[in-house]
């Protein structure tokens, strides 16, 4: 309990730090409104004009491509910041403070680098939710929407550990990690259906990086569609992925921990 109000307070504090300036917070939002706003109006003419894309229509693949943001900006809300100082962690000793406070150093480090600038992402991908599931007229079932909440949950676990796994690295390189960009590029590809892509890539986005586990796949669930690879087992089990790479990423951290080597600042 006393270690749960303590990382309740961390994303209090970094709250009020955000909004020290409450002008800039609030254009920051409206401009990730308008930036994300834009392209997802885009998508949508680009799909419309073609009538459908590889068998998907254009409210199918904004119902998807939110699923996509909403998991990235929840799973990013407590990922981004941290991998994006890896390195500094040795650099600067924040690895050092971590180990020495009465608390796992892992929880340590994502909460006092917890990023709640993602809200304009939260925000604008409900409402570009909402908007798709109705215009796609749904009549789901009580447990199709509980799939729904899993499946944006699953989602943001494996953005969350992808982004981990490939920055982590950088804490022994102590720079930038040579595997950043392996996620940071190509998690732009899943925005729209994989099964656009030739098979090479889509065996990629579904087994030795899955990304397709973060939206395309579990999506089908609710659409009724049997689209990809090995269909229909693979709508199915994006909770199972979320759970074998939260694993990953705990053995990878417990390794990377273990070899530490401070710089001695």
């Amino acid at each position: 309990m006393h270690t749960t109000h303590l990382l309740l307070q961390f994303i209090k504090f970094r709250f009020f730090a955000l909004i020290e300036y409450p002008g800039a917070y609030i254009a920051g939002i409206l401009g990730q409104w308008l930036v994300y706003g834009i392209e997802l109006f885009m998508i949508f003419l680009m799909v419309w004009n073609f009538g459908t894309l590889a068998g998907w229509t254009p409210e199918e693949v904004i119902f998807l491509f939110s699923v996509w943001l909403m998991t990235y900006a929840l799973g990013a809300t407590f990922t981004y910041n941290i991998c994006r100082n890896f390195d500094q962690l040795v650099i600067n000793g924040t690895m050092d403070e971590a180990l020495t406070r009465p608390i796992s150093p892992f929880a340590y480090l994502i909460f006092t680098h917890i990023n709640l600038g993602y809200i304009s992402h939260i925000t604008l991908t409900a409402v570009a939710l909402g908007i798709s599931i109705a215009q796609l007229d749904f009549a789901w079932s009580v447990w199709q929407w509980l799939w729904l909440v899993v499946l944006i949950l699953a989602g943001s676990v494996i953005t969350g550990c992808i982004m981990l796994l490939c920055e982590m690295p950088a804490m022994h390189t102590r720079s930038r990690s040579p595997f950043g960009m392996l996620f940071w590029e190509t998690r732009m590809f899943t925005r729209f259906p994989i099964s656009i892509y030739p098979q090479s890539l889509q065996i990629v986005f579904t087994t030795i990086l899955p990304l397709g586990f973060i939206n395309f796949y579990p999506v089908q669930v609710l659409l009724g569609k049997q689209d990809g690879l090995w269909v229909p087992y693979t709508i199915w089990i994006s909770p199972l992925v979320a759970a074998l790479l939260v694993g990953i990423t705990a053995f990878c951290w417990h390794r990377m921990s273990r070899h530490y080597e401070s710089a001695g600042t």
